[in-house]
């Protein structure tokens, strides 16, 4: 699959992590909306990357996945 390799570079993962690491002055909680998100998030352990003081909310899903199916 063309690009695959440079979405699964675990240095620049680290690099990414290290840099929003620096950046927290303070807890941030940030609200995934997509169900997407959410799922990619887990499987991919990025809630685990992330430093402790970011909290991921889980939100309501958006509105392409939520519908109620008549």
């Amino acid at each position: 699959m063309k690009f695959i390799d440079e979405y699964r570079d675990g240095e620049a993962a680290r690099k990414l992590s290290a840099a929003i690491a620096r950046t927290i002055t303070r807890p941030w909680t940030i609200m995934e909306v997509c169900g997407g998100q959410t799922h990619t998030i887990v499987k991919y352990g990025i809630d685990r990357l992330l430093p402790a003081e970011v909290e991921l909310v889980h939100g309501p899903g958006c509105p392409v996945c939520v519908p109620p199916w008549k």
